[in-house]
């Protein structure tokens, strides 16, 4: 009890402690995030209202310059010559005087970006020059609408076509009169490179730049957006009383907010609009962002010191505790825990190392006695093979040299001498596969002398990535051995023996089957419960004998498996860990 309420009043200084370190940096946190956005959005908008500032009067001092030109080309003496005398002028001088006149216009379209080709529209010839055309007749629908220029002064353009002009007929007094003007000066405006201006104008990747005509007539943007267009109409009619200097203003433009700079030319009677979205601007507050979140890191790591300290304190000598536990759990008794602290886990630490070595001194004995047991088990196992094939193969030998028939007899004595050599190696506990598999084979080979006639052999190849794999000796011979003593020993004839290898996931199986008659199903059964009791006093040849060593050497996942064949015949597949 005394204990809970010592933990309870820590906990509760500590996360007292922790309100008082982490909510004033926090609130500092937020209060400068709200002053950096404050200032971004000043500086954006300053910046905003600059460029529009910039740009239209860099527009308003390029258009004027291009109607200067047009007024100045009004008294161009061949020009009012071809306009008024052009009936009693010769030919060579007419053609001169339309030279002449389509050099200069060449010239004002050469002075300016942003004239896409200059024009002279003569009524009274039907014929109009221009600057990339030439001479060529009048056309008519072009001139009507480029003389119906409202008001010069407040409103020079003309769009016609889908193309905007810059339109200057002379005179004036012409058109009081609602007479044909004597000519007209018209220049194109490139399109193309006003939105190039536009598209300079931008700040940042996702925002926008337009020119709107005084009554939205028409519009140049820097990208095409009808909808952004109405909005920025819309805007325009609303700030009416801005005709002289720049506004500013939000809007909502596709569902996102954006921030809108806009100012008046009255001489071009044009509106230059640039849009932002909000959350391009407030995002690119980098270095709020970077206060914030170092104030954040800071306050983790103020969170993680706290936690590390009562971690240290409670936790983590606990789990030291809990893990030992669970090592011994686990079978490692030789596991100690370090007593380095000089608190109540110290005293915890010391009993529990006591009673592992307690514990460990009462099991080692049996542990190492088991072990031995075990060790003396396997050896003799190894050598424990039947004789009883040695005296029919000495008896064959005996036979084939009564009938001189020595060739088989040098055959039949080196096999003989390679399986002596290999059961005789006891210094050697464990072999490659490779030579197992050479030493079952070459017992095959012993009997196939003596069942030739009743015994087909179907002996496949061992797969040379599993050759180097390190086994017990005499774990195959003896199930081969047992195919002749007792699966295919009442076959007269027609007996079948195959030995195949296979890999199965992290297994190599080597399954060794015959066709006989096998067993009866209450023999098979008791085999098979002979294989699963592996401890006690039992008769440990033939199949036992190898299934108890696998098991010994490579753990519960190894063995012999047994199940019948197709053809009623008795099946054994060794089971090997790959790795």
């Amino acid at each position: 009890m005394n204990l809970h309420v010592k933990l309870t009043s820590l906990y509760s200084k500590l996360f007292l402690a922790f309100l008082i370190v982490i909510v004033p940096i926090y609130v500092i946190s937020l209060t400068m995030n709200e002053y950096g956005e404050k200032t971004i959005r000043k500086e954006v908008k300053n910046s905003m209202q600059s460029r529009v500032n910039f740009y239209i009067r860099l527009l308003e001092n390029e258009f004027n310059r291009i109607i200067h030109m047009q007024k100045a080309f009004v008294n161009d003496r061949e020009l009012r010559m071809l306009s008024t005398a052009a009936a009693i002028m010769g030919d060579i001088e007419y053609r001169d005087t339309v030279y002449t006149i389509n050099s200069r216009l060449k010239a004002m379209m050469n002075s300016s970006v942003y004239i896409a080709d200059a024009d002279v529209f003569l009524p009274k010839e039907d014929r109009i020059i221009t600057a990339v055309s030439f001479y060529e007749k009048m056309p008519h629908d072009k001139f009507k609408a480029l003389k119906a220029v409202s008001s010069r002064p407040r409103n020079p353009f003309v769009f016609w076509d889908g193309r905007l002009f810059v339109s200057f007929p002379y005179s004036d007094l012409a058109l009081i009169n609602k007479e044909e003007p004597v000519f007209l000066l018209s220049a194109e405006i490139s399109q193309t490179e006003i939105a190039e201006v536009l598209e300079r104008m931008k700040i940042g990747s996702s925002g926008g730049a337009m020119i709107i005509g005084q009554q939205g007539e028409w519009a140049i943007a820097s990208e095409d957006d009808k909808d952004t267009q109405q909005v920025m109409l819309k805007l325009l009619s609303s700030h009416s009383g801005v005709q002289s200097a720049g506004d500013f203003d939000i809007v909502e433009i596709d569902g996102k907010r954006n921030w809108v700079s806009f100012d008046y030319s009255p001489s071009l009677g044009i509106a230059l609009f640039m849009h932002i979205p909000e959350e391009e601007m407030l995002g690119s507050q980098a270095r709020y962002r970077l206060w914030f979140w170092m104030l954040s890191g800071i306050s983790l790591l103020v969170v993680a010191v706290f936690s590390f300290w009562i971690f240290r304190q409670v936790h983590l000598p606990m789990k030291r505790l809990v893990r030992a536990f669970h090592r011994v759990e686990d079978g490692n008794l030789v596991v100690t825990i370090r007593e380095d602290r000089s608190d109540e886990f110290s005293y915890l630490y010391k009993q529990f190392n006591t009673m592992v070595k307690r514990i460990n001194e009462l099991i080692h004995e049996v542990y190492e006695q088991k072990y031995r047991a075990n060790l003396s088990e396997l050896r003799q196992l190894q050598s424990q093979i039947s004789p009883h094939f040695l005296y029919n193969s000495f008896f064959i030998l005996s036979r084939m040299a009564k009938y001189e028939n020595y060739e088989s007899i040098t055959k039949l004595s080196n096999y003989l001498g390679s399986y002596f050599r290999y059961v005789t190696r006891t210094n050697m506990e464990e072999v490659p596969l490779k030579e197992e598999v050479s030493f079952a084979r070459t017992y095959v080979q012993i009997q196939t002398f003596r069942f030739e006639d009743r015994i087909r052999v179907e002996y496949s190849e061992l797969p040379k990535e599993f050759e180097m794999i390190s086994i017990p000796r005499l774990i195959l011979q003896p199930i081969v051995e047992n195919v002749y003593e007792h699966g295919l020993k009442n076959k007269v004839k027609d007996g079948l023996l195959r030995v195949t290898f296979m890999k199965s996931g992290e297994q190599l199986i080597i399954a060794v089957e015959d066709n006989g008659e096998g067993m009866q199903e209450a023999e098979f059964l008791q085999l098979l419960r002979k294989l699963d009791q592996l401890d006690g006093d039992m008769e440990t040849t033939g199949l036992v004998n190898v299934h108890r060593r696998l098991k010994l050497r490579y753990g519960p996942a190894s063995g012999l498996r047994l199940s019948r064949t197709a053809a009623g015949g008795f099946k054994v597949e060794i089971c090997l860990p790959i790795k």
